[in-house]
């Protein structure tokens, strides 16, 4: 067994099916060991067609199973290419396994073919801030010892990208014996939970003192409230709370819930905004939110003052809070368990005769499935802009784009995945996207790197095979990353790539008719992305008109074992929600 074989054994011991990259020379050792495990059965190679592609698939893979991600790449400009969808892995606490090649060890400083030492090119110091854990291995005794400690930091929170180096001879050399550490996956997939348990007794306390004078508290929700949802809604349920959202954040909260607001800050609702500047409300809880410039609306004081508790599980989010009335750390669903049962003991004991007299209009009915089924598209108690421009009634001969989302939302299946690559698709989702299942939207803001859902899309349709999977992208998207559309052509996946063709680098020009002094043209030539897709054995239908939706047989292209392109032509001049940011 190699040192290559080692670190595959790894892999299938924590259930990872596949490595994402792009080989080179160095790496060769590598991807002998991945041939040999595919005829096991264990992981095997997936070919991108560019470093940043592997790591942006491993990522959408990652989000997919909550398993790691694994990249690959080799020395040189294969290491290099693949920063980009590790920073933006980084950003978003996505746990990554990045593993690049070397040259030979006996070469360094020598500058052998593509030498990426620090006597030459760094790579290790380039990666020193975008990963959790970033290390060289300079000997084969180190090896399984760092892969160990790459995974054990990839794997718990803040979660992220853990980089390994290997020189090439250290890749090819052998490994005797069993491996060190067979119950590493166990480790550290045990439940954890950890709170503060002083500062929840505050928080308590703070609860108790403002329902108690018939004030209101709303909950402004994060993207890190993963796997905390259902007790996020009992606790304001139990308190007739609003729930506000940020961008990321609305992937855990029902939208047709009666207690949901919409998305406060870039794209987002005037509901949201008057649910936490409402007269009565004396507290807000803002919940697994990083706090950063979208979500706030630029720090706006409207959140960004003393009625803000912020509550997260990592620390060091707490320094973009200290005008808050209060930080309590710990794991959120534990928290909000521990609150629901506080309010539910005092109103047991009729100490908080508060709840359950008002705002009963504001909690879920216990008909709430009837409910959903009953909503329009577009959320009663959310308000949106131009609500008319996206209903399917509405008799414009050009498409507008907040059309486009709705059209497309609708005539999915329920189970069907959204990644919303870093275009004109962001703000228009933001405001429009409203789905049942709202855990199957999934935006990558953090670094908002262009042509990240391109990528994505096809590493969270081979988590889910045979589960449709729809990227929204913009023009200039594809055409920085669209090749990877061949990779889910190879795996024959259902992935429907929706290109929101405005013929130019949209997002960017209504952004600039916004802020800049001068008049740039962002256009891009005429591009037929139909033919571009059809050339690589895809699937292309074109939609110049909103008939054209009628014309495509949805369910068949999901039942398709291979991609589909959408080019839909949307009115360039329809300037997306983002003027009150």
């Amino acid at each position: 067994m190699t040192l290559s074989d080692l670190i595959i054994n790894y892999l299938e011991q924590f259930g990872v099916e596949y490595v994402f990259g792009v080989p080179g020379g160095p790496l060769g050792p590598l991807y002998d060991a991945l041939a040999r495990s595919e005829t096991r059965g264990g992981p095997r190679a997936i070919l991108a067609r560019h470093e940043v592609g592997g790591a942006f698939m491993a990522d959408g893979y990652a989000r997919e199973t909550g398993k790691i991600g694994v990249c690959c790449a080799t020395t040189g400009p294969g290491a290099t290419n693949l920063i980009t969808g590790v920073a933006s892995a980084y950003t978003d606490h996505i746990p990554l396994l990045v593993i690049t090649a070397q040259t030979r060890l006996p070469d360094f400083s020598m500058g052998a073919f593509q030498e990426s030492s620090a006597d030459v090119t760094d790579i290790l110091g380039m990666f020193e801030h975008c990963t959790r854990y970033n290390t060289i291995v300079t000997h084969a005794d180190q090896l399984e010892k760092k892969l160990a400690a790459a995974l054990t930091t990839a794997l718990r929170p803040p979660k992220g990208p853990a980089h390994l180096s290997v020189p090439v001879d250290l890749l090819r050399s052998d490994k005797s014996g069993q491996i060190a550490f067979p119950n590493l996956h166990g480790l550290l997939t045990q439940p954890a939970s950890e709170v503060d348990v002083a500062a929840l007794e505050t928080l308590c306390q703070e609860l108790y003192n403002v329902l108690n004078q018939n004030r209101q508290v709303v909950l402004f929700i994060g993207h890190d409230c993963a796997g905390a949802s259902q007790e996020i809604i009992q606790f304001a349920e139990l308190i007739g709370a609003p729930i506000v959202t940020t961008q990321r954040g609305k992937s855990w909260i029902n939208p047709y819930h009666p207690l949901a607001r919409g998305v406060f800050g870039f794209a987002g609702h005037k509901t949201a905004r008057k649910a936490l500047t409402d007269e009565s409300v004396d507290l807000i809880l803002a919940v697994g939110t990083n706090l950063n410039e979208w979500s706030t609306s630029g720090w706006d004081s409207v959140l960004m003052n003393e009625m803000l508790v912020h509550i997260h599980h990592e620390r060091t989010c707490f320094g973009r809070s200290p005008m808050a009335r209060l930080h309590v750390y710990g794991t959120i669903s534990t928290i909000f368990k521990e609150l629901s049962s506080r309010v539910e003991t005092l109103k047991r004991e009729d100490k908080l005769s508060l709840i359950g007299k008002v705002r009963k209009q504001d909690i879920a009915p216990k008909s709430y499935s009837d409910h959903l089924e009953e909503s329009p598209y577009v959320p009663r108690q959310i308000e949106v802009q131009a609500p008319d421009s996206c209903r399917r009634e509405n008799t414009s001969p050009l498409i507008k784009p907040q059309r486009l989302i709705c059209e497309i939302i609708q005539r999915f299946p329920p189970e069907t995945r959204f990644l919303i690559d870093n275009s004109n698709s962001v703000p228009w989702s933001i405001h429009y996207f409203f789905h049942r299942r709202p855990e199957s939207y999934h935006l990558s803001l953090g670094f908002a790197s262009m042509g990240w859902a391109i990528g994505a899309s096809v590493g969270m349709a081979l988590g889910t095979r045979n589960t449709p999977v729809v990227c929204f992208t913009g023009d200039g998207c594809y055409l920085m990353s669209g090749q990877e559309i061949t990779v889910a052509v190879a795996e024959r996946l259902p992935v429907i790539f929706v290109v929101l063709n405005d013929r130019a680098y949209g997002l960017i020009r209504h952004a600039h008719r916004l802020a800049g002094t001068e008049s740039i043209d962002f256009a891009i030539p005429p591009v037929d992305f139909c033919l571009m897709a059809e050339a690589t054995g895809a699937n292309a239908h074109k939609i110049r008109d909103p008939k054209d939706f009628e014309q495509i047989d949805y369910q068949a292209l999901c039942r398709r074992n291979g991609p589909t392109l959408l080019d839909v032509y949307i009115d360039p001049e329809e300037a997306p929600p983002i003027s009150m940011f």
